[in-house]
């Protein structure tokens, strides 16, 4: 089998392992893409990553195996961190994770040729990652100060108030959508499609990024003063104001796209320029090669590249075993409480589809009050994980927050951690008041951290524990008295004391 052919069968055999290897990360992108409004130009994104290498394609046919030990390296951390990603369940970083992979499994078989010629197609799947909607409220401050601008320019009254533009006529908020987080992303990306289609030069590149950038914020600006304007002119009547899709991207194409090209076009190498720097997309040459590339580069790589989806596949038995096997219940008091009485009413919380879903009250001698709450998920999974942002610690449509702060125990045993969370709500209704104090649990550990929340459950799930829970105690505190700001919670606090006590005997 000469080279050329065995080149041949490594190259096809890098679909089915790429797909395999992050096909938990490819679902994800799916359904970002296709559900969220923002990103849906992902499919955009993952077409122009496709065409880039698809141009390539005979510069990286003509790559030769040559291992490199620090791209492997590369690549042993990034999967092992993308291993503790999955298990915790962070998003962001798994997405972020997987260009970064796919690079270093490339970068460990063919060595630097490969991140030369394929590494800035590939990296343009970070503008599909979801961590530019992070960038909206600044966007959204910038937004409104460019307004306030405008606005004072085409001598148009107006109050604002953080996102709120406050008019004679009515009030626009400046919301996440206002930010022009989408414009940003697709006028970047755009620019970075385009200088690698064309330039060779990474400095051209990345100022043309730089101006589509500003190019983009530019027409969000105006694409907004645009929408106040309307309202204010026609007395609040145009359909403008509630439909405005279609507009924005009218502005986006007249103040960015246009004057984009014509700039694009004055940045290009002349072609003796071109000529000289075309080395960038050529392999590396001056090596000496034997007739048949070494085997262990591409099975290392793909070792590793094929871990985590193999690893959860072996702990399965294990984690089904420990999940089916676990069966918390509400504790039995001391002669001093009864209790669980089902059916408490006092507070629920807000989480998607629990597995374990348990809440009793207990009534003291002195008919004081206690209500605990188990909830949790005996196997955690997308969509069912602990720490989401589905999963809330009351319904906030029918709550509001009042405090939150972490209260360290007098005294605690087994069946609760030194330090809980105390939060204070107020009802939305009838204007009462709840105190609850809740901790997580993880496998068999417990904690009010979120954070160790995460930690644990990820490396927990290394071992086949995907087990987790919320625990909580709730009770209702005094009115506010008057010139007080705050309820009184101070009897009912002395009442969790006394009832974690009595049960934890």
């Amino acid at each position: 089998m000469d080279r050329a052919l065995t080149m041949r069968y490594l190259w096809l055999a890098s679909i089915p392992l790429l797909t395999v290897g992050l096909w938990a990360e490819w679902q994800s992108f799916v359904h970002l893409w296709y559900d969220s409004i923002v990103y849906n130009h992902g499919f955009l994104v993952l077409g122009g990553v496709f065409f880039l290498l698809y141009q390539r394609r005979k510069t990286l046919a003509d790559l030769k195996v040559t291992g490199s030990p620090l791209g492997l390296f590369l690549l042993a951390g990034a999967t092992a961190t993308l291993i503790l990603s999955q298990a915790a369940d962070i998003r962001v970083f798994r997405l972020m994770l997987a260009p970064m992979i796919i690079l270093f499994w490339g970068w460990s078989i063919w060595g630097k040729g490969f991140v030369t010629t394929a590494g800035g197609p590939i990296l343009l799947l970070i503008f599909a990652v979801p961590i530019w909607d992070d960038f909206s409220p600044l966007l959204q401050h910038i937004t409104v100060f460019f307004n306030t601008i405008l606005l004072q320019a085409f001598d148009i009254p107006a109050t604002i108030h953080e996102f709120y533009i406050i008019l004679d006529v009515g009030t626009f908020l400046v919301e996440n959508g206002c930010s022009g987080v989408r414009y940003l992303m697709v006028a970047l990306f755009l620019a970075a499609f385009y200088g690698q289609l064309y330039y060779r030069s990474n400095t051209r590149i990345a100022l043309l990024i730089v101006i589509a950038g500003l190019l983009s914020m530019v027409a969000n600006w105006i694409r907004v003063f645009g929408i106040i304007a309307a309202g204010h002119y026609t007395d609040m009547e145009t359909s403008l104001i509630e439909d405005h899709e279609l507009f924005g991207w009218v502005i986006f194409v007249i103040v960015t796209l246009v004057p984009l090209f014509f700039i694009s076009g004055k940045l290009e190498q002349p072609a003796s320029d071109s000529e000289n720097t075309s080395s960038n997309h050529k392999p590396e040459t001056g090596q000496a090669h034997a007739k048949y590339p070494s085997i262990k580069w591409p099975l290392a790589a793909s070792l590793l590249l094929l871990l985590p989806p193999l690893l959860p596949a072996a702990l399965d038995a294990r984690t089904e075993r420990m999940a089916s096997s676990w069966a918390p219940g509400l504790p039995t008091p001391d002669s001093d409480w009864s209790g669980p009485l089902r059916h408490a009413n006092i507070w629920q919380p807000d989480f998607a589809k629990p597995d374990i879903d348990l809440s009793g009250t207990y009534v003291s001698d002195d008919l004081k009050q206690v209500q605990l709450q188990i909830t949790g998920y005996r196997r955690q999974a997308q969509n069912k994980e602990l720490i989401g942002y589905r999963n809330q610690l009351f319904d906030q449509k029918e709550w509001k927050l009042v405090s939150k702060t972490s209260r360290t125990l007098n005294s605690s045993g087994s069946g609760s951690p030194d330090t809980l969370t105390e939060t204070v709500i107020q009802k939305n209704t009838d204007s009462s008041y709840v105190i609850l104090w809740s901790w997580y649990q993880i496998g068999e550990e417990l904690t009010n951290s979120r954070i160790e929340v995460k930690i644990k459950g990820a490396l927990n799930k290394l071992q086949g524990d995907a087990r987790g829970a919320l625990w909580a105690l709730a009770g209702r505190c005094e009115g506010v008295s008057e010139g007080e700001k705050k309820p009184d919670c101070s009897s009912q606090r002395a009442t969790f004391e006394r009832f974690l006590e009595d049960v934890q005997r």
